[in-house]
């Protein structure tokens, strides 16, 4: 958990992206202006921007670049970095393109990035993505089960405490055609020569990403760029063959050593969207932690942190609430609201927690031929915030899901300190050292099969002194 969305942003992303699946091409470049503006706010607030040394500003300068060497471009482009350790990148219509850190990791020069770049700029220019988006790009918030929710009170109650759940925290892309492809590789080269990049770096780039996904996909399945962006041979002996007819505008680097401009860059998950230890959610930046139920199903997002019992018939949420109210304040306004259009008079239950503050509770009961389920709506405050807490069970669950609620709590410097973070951290190889010299040297967090990856070196070749070296270590959470 994160940033907290309100629930009509967190629709309007369902929306705009239903309504991309009516679009055509043939619509006027404004629709994608809007619908990519729309999208773009959508995509900051669930994945998160990262502007690590000011990096942000440096990719905004060679978007900038490649941007000029269109001709009468329709849109006004804009480069972000999302807070994410996937490598990928992506194009929204309208001219929003992101890189995700993760990406940033594997690149080893400026002319690497601007072809990955040039390729999304394609996409835009030629509207691949508003075709993209016809087959439902963007994915919607996925609510807890109608099952939990449906069998404890009215769907408009159920509306307003049911805490929108991602299904993802980051864009589940759907593959571009191969001519679509293929055209973005030739276009996007053509523009990063004129660029004055070298065009043969995206077959660099692509061949280092799928070898990075072989590595890392050993041990765990995860999403890349290759979901939208299918990496084959053929892709590589085009991109060759478009090459050898192109010539490279003569223009200096922006930075001639990228390699020193990612130094420090976060690799793997970021602590500061808060983590899990077992069933223990530890949120760093806001300073909390709750414990979940054992073998329940445990889900981070922007909007609400939860745990779900596999069965989905039991489920405990928390997210932050207004801080305009007390939680006692908010727990009356409830207990009103309930009266007043349901007619319902239900108390208030205070229960006193360990570190001096209060959870002030309404408890709503539902009975039918199934049993009896409970829905408990709480809040907490904690410093100058207040959190909401969200208990949906069933009779024989209850217990377990409000004595997970209650363990909500300040996190102590202890658990503070024990929070670490894994770095990109640039070093100087000293004449004769290997990669797998070095990954033991400086304890990498990363295998040295990977590292080698990473540097486009092997993994027992033998560097220069004063060689630009990337390296994975662990670091204090800052």
């Amino acid at each position: 958990m994160n940033i907290f969305v309100e629930k009509n942003v967190a629709r309007a992303f369902i929306v705009s992206a239903v309504a991309l699946g009516l679009a055509a091409c043939s619509v006027s470049t404004d629709y994608d202006r809007k619908v990519g503006a729309q999208n773009a706010v959508a995509v900051e607030m669930q994945m998160g921007v990262y502007d690590k040394n000011q990096m942000e500003a440096y990719v905004q300068q060679i978007g900038a670049r490649l941007v000029s060497h269109i001709e009468n471009p329709e849109f006004e482009f804009q480069f972000k970095i999302v807070d994410d350790a996937i490598p990928n990148a992506f194009a929204l219509p309208g001219g929003y393109i992101f890189v995700s850190r993760g990406l940033l990791s594997l690149v080893n020069n400026e002319d690497e990035l601007a072809c990955v770049l040039a390729h999304e700029i394609i996409h835009v220019t030629e509207r691949h993505s508003v075709e993209q988006m016809k087959s439902s790009v963007l994915p919607g918030l996925v609510e807890l089960p109608g099952n939990i929710v449906g069998g404890v009170v009215n769907e408009d109650l159920g509306n307003l405490i049911n805490a929108p759940i991602s299904a993802g925290n980051s864009l589940l892309m759907a593959g571009y055609s191969r001519g679509h492809e293929s055209e973005a590789d030739r276009l996007g080269i053509q523009l990063a020569a004129k660029a004055g990049y070298d065009p043969l770096a995206m077959n660099s780039i692509l061949s280092r990403l799928n070898r990075s996904v072989e590595i890392q996909t050993k041990q765990e399945s995860e999403r890349s760029y290759f979901d939208s962006h299918p990496y084959t041979p053929d892709r590589v002996a085009d991109v060759t063959k478009e090459a050898k007819n192109l010539n490279v505008a003569e223009l200096a680097p922006i930075h001639k050593d990228f390699v020193s401009q990612i130094d420090g860059l976060l690799v793997g998950q970021n602590p500061g969207k808060g983590l899990f230890r077992e069933q223990t959610f530890m949120q760093p930046d806001m300073k909390f932690v709750i414990d979940f139920p054992q073998e329940w199903q445990t889900v981070n997002q922007p909007a609400a942190v939860a745990g779900i019992d596999k069965e989905q018939d039991a489920a405990v949420v928390l997210s932050i609430a207004s801080n305009e109210f007390s939680a006692k304040e908010h727990a009356l306004r409830f207990q009103n609201e309930l009266k007043r259009r349901y007619g319902m008079v239900l108390e208030i239950n205070e229960k006193k927690l360990d570190w001096e503050s209060s959870l002030y509770s309404i408890t709503l009961t539902n009975e039918d031929k199934k049993g009896t389920s409970y829905m408990t709506r709480g809040w907490v405050n904690m410093g100058i915030d207040t959190y909401q807490i969200v208990t949906i069970s069933t009779e024989e669950k209850q217990k377990i899901a409000n004595d997970s609620a209650a363990t909500f709590r300040p996190m102590t410097d202890k658990e503070l300190a024990s929070i670490t973070q894994l770095e990109l951290k640039v070093i100087e190889a000293k004449q004769g050292e290997t990669i797998d010299m070095i990954s033991n040297e400086s304890h990498s967090k990363v295998s040295a099969e990977l590292l080698a990856v990473m540097n486009a070196v092997g993994e027992t070749e033998a560097l220069e002194s004063g060689e630009k070296v990337k390296v994975v270590v662990e670091a204090p959470y800052k």
